[in-house]
């Protein structure tokens, strides 16, 4: 059920798409195991996450997301994971991934910006930059209200592999929220002492006019 989907792919660019997908688990742009894609001017409207990346098998690097609308009913509008090494490759790398100039125009039900990394991958420089949210309602249905939500976990459903892995080095910069939930919590939580996050840097996050300090 993903709209488009890349797997194992080096090099290459999508570009002006518009995108609806309207069946229960239809993921938008699913990129796996990729390495040096752009994906700039479109339009994404799902019924899943919208913008994912997935190690299914080899490693995933240099992935650029730029000047996108999303419109995500169900899911993530932003998501690297669950799956982070599907394949269980030895030393499974996502890394130098970004989301520049992203308008949410509505997020229903999950986090608008998520990192789940539910194997044992090392997810590293990950960034963020010009992200406006026009209307965060998560939480509707099964849903959870995170606006962020960066964890290392075991998921019963999603997890290849036994050990856990980590994420360093994620930067937000200019995140604005416009109108939404009375209440938009965030959260940020490793697995354990040693497969933990690190290096997390927000600013200019603004909620509904408050700067988040």
């Amino acid at each position: 059920a993903w709209g488009v989907q890349a797997f194992n792919t080096i090099g290459g660019k999508i570009d002006g798409l518009k995108m609806i997908t309207s069946r229960p688990n239809g993921d938008g742009i699913s990129l796996q195991s990729c390495k040096s894609i752009k994906v700039e001017n479109s339009f994404i409207r799902t019924w899943d996450d919208s913008l994912v990346v997935k190690n299914y098998d080899a490693n995933s690097t240099t992935i650029r997301f730029k000047n996108i609308q999303v419109w995500t009913d169900l899911a993530q509008s932003m998501e690297i994971g669950y799956e982070t090494n599907k394949g269980k490759k030895e030393n499974s790398i996502i890394d130098d991934v970004s989301f520049e100039n992203i308008t949410v125009l509505h997020n229903f039900h999950k986090p608008v910006l998520s990192i789940h990394n539910a194997d044992d991958a090392a997810i590293s420089n990950i960034s963020y930059k010009n992200i406006v949210v026009e209307d965060a309602s998560m939480g509707q249905g099964d849903g959870t209200q995170q606006l962020i939500d960066l964890k290392v976990l075991q998921n019963s459903t999603w997890s290849a592999t036994q050990e856990r892995g980590t994420i360093k080095n994620v930067t937000i910069d200019g995140f604005k929220v416009l109108y939404g939930n009375d209440v938009i919590p965030s959260s940020i939580e490793g697995y354990d002492e040693e497969h933990n996050i690190d290096g997390v840097t927000i600013k200019g996050l603004n909620i509904k006019g408050k700067d988040i300090k």
